[in-house]
């Protein structure tokens, strides 16, 4: 009975059923049944995956960034976070983009727009 259980376990294993885990990111907006902007993001292995599909403009606008925010005392205005850019890019739709080595801790966000706000709010 081991022998028949290890050898499905190497079975399972060799088929893809020992996934790392991974982390996925989708960004998708549309109007009037259009895509606007359509986006995934995964995270494997320390591997960050940027994925365009759609985008009203032509490119998916990127930033990967940092964050540090102080930590206020009791009653106080936590104040604004110091960003840091890790990398700042745009992707045609169909185009994916790599970045190995990322810290644990990055941020990211998309935009349709060239000139969106830094939070990617516009």
């Amino acid at each position: 009975m081991r022998i028949i259980t290890s050898l499905v376990s190497c079975l399972l294993a060799l088929a893809g059923c020992d996934e790392k885990p991974s982390v996925t990111t989708i960004h998708h907006s549309s109007a009037n049944g259009v895509d606007t902007l359509f986006s995934k993001t995964t995270l494997k292995e320390g591997v960050a995956t940027f994925e365009c599909f759609a985008s009203e403009s032509g490119q998916c606008h990127y930033l990967v960034y940092t964050e540090t925010c102080p930590t206020p005392a009791p009653g106080e205005d936590p104040g604004a976070c110091d960003r840091s850019t890790l990398e700042d890019f745009a992707l045609a739709p169909g185009k994916a983009h790599e970045i190995r080595g990322l810290p644990q801790d990055f941020r990211q966000c998309v935009s349709k727009n060239a000139d969106a706000d830094p939070a990617c709010g516009g």
